[in-house]
């Protein structure tokens, strides 16, 4: 069994480059009867749940690994992927950084590396000037509609109103939690800042076809905890355990990865 070397604490602001829709419930009523909700925390402001945020990063990363997607959904349409032997596990990188479910045909012990929290509003970044041109306190609503492409014209009953997030909002204190088993993770953690990166290159939440949804990280610290700074309880995130340097974009440390890796100084044998 393996057992745990220590914690990479990446941090950064998540900022939004073009309206975000992460869709929440629709058993509400909200002032303005708005047809597609963004998810909320009970404050009423949006928030990007980390599930969201998480679910996006393993996409990508399944996309760029090219492996099979062989998960299916309950009408038999592949919906991602999943290993189905211990062979296959210890040979996939998307298992060992995301998990897997557990399930009656495989109940090889798993560890999951990569935790997501949710991310939450910056009231500042929403300023007055913003606020004059929202619909609604912390969002504005955009009508879509579906087009006939014969006629050019707009099918009928398919106006709909859509809220986001606008552009210019932020989410600070953006936080994912890599846990370090092996030597090897270190090439892992490199996987979750390439997966970061292409997240710029495509969206975050739906619509994503229609322009919605292009968000960008920045403004990242990454610290290291080894086990003995839990059991010492020297565990503040200070400058001392910032291993980043001055790369604040995951362009920048996924360039810089080398130098920054040899700050976790992780011997081969651990």
């Amino acid at each position: 069994m393996a057992h745990l070397i220590g914690k990479v604490i990446i941090k950064g602001i998540v900022e939004v480059k073009t309206g975000m829709r992460i869709g929440g419930a629709t058993t509400g009523l909200k002032i303005g009867g708005v047809d597609l909700n963004v998810i909320t925390d009970p404050t009423g402001k949006p928030y990007i749940p980390g599930s969201s945020l998480r679910g996006k990063l393993r996409t990508l990363l399944e996309r760029k690994e090219k492996v099979e997607w062989n998960k299916k959904d309950k009408e038999g349409r592949p919906i991602g992927h999943q290993c189905e032997n211990g062979e296959a596990y210890q040979q996939c990188s998307i298992c060992k950084i995301f998990g897997l479910l557990s399930t009656p045909e495989f109940r090889v012990p798993t560890l999951t590396r990569l935790i997501v929290r949710d991310a939450y509003l910056d009231e500042k970044s929403i300023s007055d000037e913003m606020k004059k041109n929202l619909e609604l306190e912390w969002t504005e609503v955009k009508f879509e509609t579906a087009i006939n492409r014969i006629t050019g014209t707009a099918l009928g009953g398919s106006l709909r109103q859509a809220e986001r997030v606008p552009a210019g909002a932020k989410f600070t204190n953006c936080e994912l939690i890599f846990n370090i088993f092996e030597k090897k993770d270190e090439d892992l953690l490199k996987k979750v800042f390439e997966s970061l990166d292409m997240l710029k290159d495509d969206y975050l939440g739906g619509m994503g076809s229609r322009g919605y949804g292009k968000v960008e990280f920045k403004d990242i610290e990454v610290y290291w905890n080894r086990k003995e700074d839990y059991e010492q309880g020297t565990t503040e995130l200070s400058s001392e355990r910032k291993i980043n340097e001055d790369y604040t974009t995951p362009a920048e440390i996924i360039k810089n990865f080398e130098q920054i890796k040899s700050r976790l100084n992780i011997k081969t044998s651990a």
